[in-house]
């Protein structure tokens, strides 16, 4: 059951929002902050365009989020949600899932935002409309759209180049070809060769005295990704849309810092091609769409060390992959009687994953149906009542035939039976729309289902575990919202609270590795947020997430531990001073309290705080060129016990011209 605002104003984190179907580049206005509710957000590229941030870190600005990152452009890069760990948030593209079968957290580091109109992050619950699976939320990346176009042609071009050689380029275009046919399209490509230097400890972890300057090899990124939307409006007032995206991604694997490699790489392919189709209104009450979507994912990583460590022939090649095929096909109906809504979504899911590589071949298939659906009513101006659920069933396959464990000792004749998973939210919310005042209260049961590679692990070294039971949480969350007269400054403050029990992990034992529902924990809860703008000339940004996330599981060497990668504390603070002469200057800061990188509180890591900064001037209407300087303080300590150095200091220039 939860209980939240169901109905949300769009907030650009960085400025107001704009128009983002056309592509002109607008100065800020000089209106006041735009209320969100406390369980909802978007954030639109004025946020992310020019400053040279990853998606983490535009992510992590945000109250509740926690942002995780490897190193430069292009490495693994992941976020939490209220001290639940990254593989437990749905990660969307367009609305269908990123999430593979590894059963890992999705690397946000491959996401290039030049193609993105805006990110809606959920943090309390993942709505019906998304199929309602997932314990920490969802975050849905929202390709540029053809919706708003006009009959001649506008769009936007975007250059930039920065420290390491690292340079981007997109360009979008969108037009009415005619009276009921809109287009747009989009095409990026970036770039980096992630050479920073850093400080190699030479193997000795604790003895600084023989540590020495290194440059990072083998670390180069390269990424060209694009999509394209057809919306054409056919005779009885119904809508096609026709989208597809695509993505080709190489990168170097420069290995551990005292161990770098010269030839390990990494390539990824991705492409998604979805039809939707927007049935006319009946009935003045009654709203129908269907669609399908289909997807094609395949990644794989090489490897070879001619002389280990120790100076050893190693004749050893790697070379691991993993593809999949997936296929989505929808319908959902949206019925609204007076002060009454409902909504319903009816789902399948059909998912094949091969082997690619030296691996031994294996094919894994998962077939999934799924209900999920939503009532809301609203009692007065002030009040309303909401409830949503879903139910999930999943049948899987492992090739009809058996497959034998990488360990050669056991044999798995058939995939198990999984039982019905579900969950339910029950969702108030207090505060008309547009009103100065209103709060929000939220209760509901989530759950994760196991990915087919926790059940069957596949490669060398990992086990099978095909009893796994699905991750599950209870989350309770209640927040308010005041603003100004006008709205110039808006204070948003929420408790949240997860019991979660049956948490994955990966336990390893030698050279193997099994899942494991071994985890439970307790976490407890504050954001504070405050967006301002007092004078016309400055606009501030305020953020707190003040929590205690601790393991509560039966193991006495974990419970009452921090959960590793939680901070206590974390603070954010932007300010953005609108100069004279077209001018605008903007400040950030975050802070994170000290962390833990695992369950027993052994490996901790200082508090870290960070400083970005950025220099715009817009000298014509649709020309904009920005200047941004990150990690101003050169922060680059990392754990003893992790092997993988990050950037310092970085620069970027970028132009942005709009036509």
């Amino acid at each position: 059951m939860v209980i939240s605002a169901s109905k949300s104003v769009a907030v650009d984190d960085a400025a107001p929002a704009q128009d983002l179907g056309v592509s002109d580049i607008s100065a800020p206005a000089a209106a006041g902050v735009a209320v969100v509710s406390t369980d909802y957000t978007e954030i639109l590229p004025s946020a992310w365009e020019g400053r040279g941030l990853s998606v983490s870190e535009v992510l992590s600005s945000l109250s509740g989020v926690q942002g995780y990152k490897q190193g430069g452009m292009g490495s693994f890069q992941t976020v939490s949600i209220r001290g639940i760990a990254a593989r437990n948030i749905l990660i969307c593209l367009d609305g269908m899932p990123l999430n593979d079968a590894g059963g890992g957290a999705v690397d946000l580091g491959a996401m290039d935002l030049n193609s993105i109109e805006k990110i809606e992050v959920y943090k309390d619950r993942v709505p019906a409309k998304f199929g309602g699976a997932g314990v920490g939320g969802v975050i849905n990346f929202v390709s540029k759209k053809a919706i708003g176009a006009k009959r001649v042609p506008s769009g936007q071009v975007l250059a930039s180049y920065g420290s390491h050689n690292t340079f981007e380029g997109s360009a979008q275009v969108s037009s009415s070809i005619t009276d009921s046919v809109q287009f747009s399209a989009t095409a990026s490509m970036r770039h980096s060769d992630n050479d920073y230097e850093f400080d190699n400890r030479n193997g000795t972890l604790y003895n600084d005295e023989d540590d020495f300057k290194d440059k990072r090899r083998n670390a180069e990124f390269t990424e060209y990704s694009g999509n394209i939307q057809y919306r054409m409006l056919h005779d009885g007032g119904f809508f096609s849309t026709l989208s597809g995206n695509v993505m080709h991604t190489e990168a170097g694997n420069p290995g551990t810092e005292d161990l770098q490699t010269y030839v390990a790489k990494f390539t990824g392919d991705m492409g998604q091609l979805a039809y939707r189709l927007e049935f006319p209104e009946y009935f003045d009450c009654l709203l129908i769409e269907s669609g399908i979507t289909g997807r094609f994912e395949k990644n794989s990583s090489e490897s070879y060390y001619p002389l280990d460590k120790i100076g050893y022939l190693s004749k050893d090649y790697k070379d691991l992959g993993l593809a999949g095929y997936r296929a989505m096909p929808e319908v959902a109906a949206t019925l609204y009687v007076g002060d009454f809504e409902a909504f319903l979504r009816l789902a399948g899911s059909a998912e094949r994953w091969e082997a690619r590589g030296t691996v031994q071949d294996f094919g894994l298939t998962r077939y999934t149906g799924n209900i999920a659906g939503s009532a809301e009513y609203s009692f007065t101006q002030w009040l309303s009542l909401l409830a949503e659920g879903n139910l999930l069933k999943s049948i899987d396959d492992i090739d009809g035939g058996k497959f034998q464990m990488t360990t050669g000792t056991a044999l798995i004749s058939d995939a198990t039976q999984r039982k019905l998973s579900w969950s339910g939210i029950l969702q108030t919310n207090l505060g008309k729309k547009d009103s100065w005042i209103g709060g929000s209260a939220s209760f509901g049961r989530f759950y994760r289902q196991p990915q087919l590679m926790e059940l069957y692990g596949m490669y060398p070294g990992t086990l099978s575990n095909p009893t796994l039971k699905d991750e599950s949480a209870l989350k309770f969350a209640a927040g308010i919202y005041l603003s100004t007269p006008k709205k110039r400054s808006v204070f948003r403050t929420t408790y949240f609270e997860t019991h979660a029990e049956n948490g994955i992990y990966w336990v390893t034992s030698t050279n193997l590795m099994k899942a494991f529902n071994i985890d439970k924990s307790v976490i407890r809860g504050v954001e504070l947020e405050l967006d301002s703008r007092p004078v016309d000339f400055f606009q501030t940004v305020l953020r707190a997430t003040i929590q205690d996330p601790r393991d509560d599981g039966l193991n006495k060497a974990y419970n009452g531990n921090l959960l590793p990668g939680e901070p206590v504390h974390s603070y954010y603070a932007e300010g953005t001073v609108f100069l004279p002469l077209h001018l605008s200057s903007t400040f950030s800061m975050d802070y994170r309290s000290r962390i833990y990188s695992d369950r027993m509180n052994f490996t901790r890591q200082p508090p870290v705080t960070h400083y970005n900064a950025s220099l715009a001037w817009q000298p014509w209407d649709k020309t904009r060129l920005v200047f941004a300087v990150n990690n101003i303080s050169n922060e680059t300590y990392r754990n003893i016990f992790t092997p993988y150095p990050t950037p310092g200091r970085e620069y970027k220039f970028t132009i942005i011209q709009g036509f």
